[in-house]
């Protein structure tokens, strides 16, 4: 595949993950051009989603990520195309791609975080001050990792995080065709020096 800054950052996470890379696909999608949806003209927003899939390892790796919103933040909310959240768009370009295995979602991965916001809970969870800045320290995953799971205050501040909440919706928002999964734990880690996020998805356990 193409090389992207996700690809290459992550390529150690893949290998301790036994995700082969080599079966790794760049999937973008840019709304450039004016599109009509039920009537209603809408101008091009420029908003850009690009990803790395891995139907194989059932994985989704959100690389660069600009929504509308961040692209034209003075339009009125009425001015954007109603397919604008990155859980709907990413899924439906996943669903396009993986077809039948679409159901086997595991991994996701939330890569050279950006967002203050998240940035903020991601470094307050496992105690660090507002400045910190060496995401090294949390690398490679496994041995440098912290794990956050259902039931902590961490997990779910970091689930309902700006760069956490849209997986969540994925999962809420397309059972039909995912069936019933949950993210199963959160991973904070040093991916090359960058702030990074791994969220497990596993199918959730029926009782009886």
């Amino acid at each position: 595949m193409e090389k992207t800054g996700a690809h290459d950052i992550l390529m150690g996470t893949f290998k301790t993950l036994n995700i082969d890379p080599d079966h790794n696909m760049r999937v973008s999608i840019v709304q450039s051009q004016p599109v009509t949806v039920d009537g209603k003209h809408y101008e091009a927003s420029g908003s850009s989603y690009q990803s790395v899939f891995n139907v194989n390892a059932g994985m989704i790796v959100a690389d660069n990520n600009y929504s509308p919103e961040y692209e034209k933040p003075h339009w009125p909310k009425e001015a954007f195309v109603p397919l604008k959240q990155w859980s709907g768009v990413v899924f439906l370009l996943w669903e396009r791609v993986a077809m039948d295995d679409a159901k086997d979602l595991r991994h996701i991965f939330r890569c050279a975080v950006t967002n203050p916001q998240t940035l903020s809970i991601m470094r307050k969870a496992p105690g660090e001050d507002d400045n910190f800045d060496y995401w090294n320290k949390y690398g490679p995953m496994k041995r440098g990792g912290r794990t956050f799971r259902p039931g902590s205050i961490e997990y779910y501040a970091l689930l309902y995080s700006p760069n956490g909440r849209g997986i969540g919706w994925m999962l809420a928002q397309h059972k039909s065709q995912l069936g019933l999964r949950t993210v199963s734990s959160i991973t904070i880690f040093g991916a090359d020096g960058e702030p990074s996020l791994y969220f497990k998805i596993d199918p959730v356990r029926q009782n009886g």
